[in-house]
Formats: C-alpha cells, sequence, structure tokens
C-alpha cells in the first residue's frame, strides 16, 4: 500500500550568522536544511500505523510527500501503485489528508455547502453522495450542524464536519496531521471511535501523526518514531524497548515523608516527589521488595501500581545517548 525508500527532502533556507556586504544584501545566502533523511518503511493495507516525533523531526514533511504536496529531493515514495508527486491528479481520489490547523471548509457558509463543492470536486453522483452523507453523518452525529457556518462551529464540531469533507469519496487512505488537536474530551472520544469504525469496518488504512501519545496508545499497534529527520523505531507498539520491563508504583504520604530513604536508587530507575505524592519507575524484578519495603510504613497510605506510560518510554528513547536506526522492530 505505501512505500518509501531512502526518502529524502533537503530544503533551502536563509543562511544564518552571514557577512554582511553589498553582494549578500541583493542575494542571501542560503544552506541546506535536512527534512528527512533516508527514512524507509511500508504500510500494508488496512493498517493504523503511528507516526511520531519532536517538533521539527520531519513528520508533516513527510505526510506532504506521502500525499504529494511536497516533491521528494530524492528516494522512492509509492503509495498504492502512485508515486503522490507525479500522479497527483488521479492519486487525491485515493486518499484523505486532514490537518489540525488547516481547514478544508469554507469559513462563511454552510457546512452542507462546502460539502456539495467536493461533491463536485470528486465527480460523486447525487446517490454516492447522499449514501456516503447519510453514513458519516451517522457516525459524527453532523445532522444539526450542516446549516450552520463554519465560523459558528465549535473546534470539535468544525473537525467531525473537516472528517467528512476528507472522506466524501471513500479513500482507502487517510493520513492525518494532529486530527485532535484543542480538542476536548469528549469531542475527542468521538473521533478516536470514528477512527476505530473506519479501520475496523471499512477497512480504512490510517497514517497518523500526533503529539498525544495517548491517541497512539489507544489506536495503533504499530509506531514509527522520528528523531532529527531519521527513523529511530518502526515496530510493533507493544515490543518497544522496556515497555514490560518496568512498573510505575504511585505512592501516596503524609506531607513529612521522604520515600528517597527507603527507596534504594538501584532499584528505582527514576524518582520524582512532592508533598504527598511519589511516582517510582521500578523494574519488574525489584517489584516485590520495593512494595514490601513501602507496606511497612505508616506513613504511606495508598499505593497503585500501573504501567510505563508510552510518554514516559519516548522520552527514554530520545534521552538516549546513542540511537541507532531501527527499521521493522
Amino acid at each position: 500500500m505505501i512505500k518509501v525508500r531512502d526518502l529524502t527532502k533537503l530544503y533551502r533556507v536563509p543562511k544564518q550568522n552571514y557577512k554582511k556586504n553589498l553582494k549578500n544584501w541583493i542575494w542571501t545566502p542560503t544552506e541546506e536544511k535536512v527534512g528527512v533523511e533516508g527514512i524507509n518503511f511500508e504500510i500494508s493495507d488496512g493498517e493504523i500505523v503511528g507516526f511520531i516525533g519532536q517538533n521539527g523531526a520531519g513528520k508533516t514533511t513527510t505526510i506532504k510527500m506521502l500525499s504529494g504536496i511536497l516533491t521528494p529531493t530524492s528516494g522512492i515514495v509509492e503509495v498504492n501503485g502512485y508515486i503522490p508527486y507525479q500522479d497527483r491528479g488521479k492519486y487525491t481520489k485515493e486518499i484523505g489528508v486532514l490537518m489540525g490547523q488547516k481547514s478544508i471548509l469554507f469559513y462563511d457558509i454552510p457546512v452542507i455547502e462546502s460539502l456539495k463543492f467536493y461533491k463536485d470536486v470528486y465527480a460523486l453522483s447525487t446517490k454516492e453522495f447522499e449514501e456516503r452523507m447519510q453514513l458519516l453523518s451517522d457516525k459524527l452525529n453532523l445532522e444539526s450542524l450542516l446549516k450552520i457556518p463554519v465560523r459558528k462551529l465549535s473546534l470539535g464540531q468544525r473537525m467531525r464536519c473537516e472528517f467528512v469533507a476528507s472522506l466524501l469519496h471513500n479513500p482507502k487512505i487517510l493520513f492525518l496531521d494532529e486530527p485532535t488537536l484543542g480538542l476536548d474530551i469528549i469531542a475527542k472520544q468521538k473521533i478516536l471511535d470514528f477512527l476505530t469504525f473506519l479501520n475496523t469496518e471499512l477497512n480504512t488504512t490510517i497514517f497518523l501523526t500526533t503529539h498525544d501519545l495517548n491517541d497512539i496508545d489507544r489506536l495503533c499497534k504499530r509506531i514509527i518514531i522520528l528523531d532529527k529527520g531519521r527513523v529511530c523505531y518502526d515496530g510493533n507498539l507493544d515490543q518497544i524497548e522496556s515497555r514490560d520491563k518496568y512498573k510505575i508504583i504511585q505512592v501516596k504520604h503524609h506531607e513529612d515523608f521522604d520515600i528517597s530513604k527507603i527507596i534504594p536508587r538501584n532499584y528505582a530507575m527514576s524518582l520524582s516527589s512532592n508533598k504527598f505524592e511519589s511516582l517510582i519507575k521500578v523494574p519488574i524484578d525489584k517489584l516485590t521488595t520495593t512494595i514490601n519495603n513501602l507496606l511497612n510504613r505508616n506513613e504511606i497510605f495508598d499505593i497503585n501500581i500501573n504501567y510505563l506510560s508510552l510518554e514516559e518510554i519516548i522520552r527514554d528513547m530520545y534521552e538516549k545517548p546513542d540511537k541507532e536506526e531501527v527499521s521493522n522492530g
């Protein structure tokens, strides 16, 4: 479905701290900046893949190349048999693209009028349009929103309408860039449930970029992690190194209790504490000993054991001094 080989994108940007003279005043010196560098991955039909990384890692650049908006500097990208930047006319009928910060709806007219515009763009028949609208409207509860101008919608309402506009033509692949950014809990839940429906019931392939790792944890079995334009992890979410090697112990205690006095540093991998609560990251083989130490203290009145969060794991990966690129790990 999606094949990427040695994909690289370089940008020409104004050079920093250049010598100022008459020539440079007329022609500003430039330098190359790496967007992504030699990345490789394949995504099969019907997968949901989380694509994550820090700001500037190259996530949006990659999505723009996969969707045909940007032309790669070098490398190969093929999606559903098309080369995106060469076959855009036919290719755009196969994909849906939604970027949370960029609306594709018309600001001052009712939502339904924007959707009718996209009906014509994708050359849908009246029957196809009505059937698709019925399905999507039912799933996203849009009936009451269709006659309201986009500018009067809340962010959550607008995003549900944006999804309909991106999915009217029944694309096989959906590229999402921060689709839940800024949404409240209820609105986010509706979007996540809808994405699950698209994947499980309609077999839509979903390529999801987000900073919200809870979204990734709930939706994706596989993740690709970028660091400075290169893939540093590509594999099953459950097989990330250390995910099952540690537990987080949440300890609630009295104000005057210093938990570091009873937790040996060679047991606890990390330690954070405030007046009434401490979080301890403990290796699995030290868990029983650590819990026994805690249970013997009268100052402690509650203990909870939790999984290591995906956010904590990713942070640890970025903090490793020597990261090696891993593919299909």
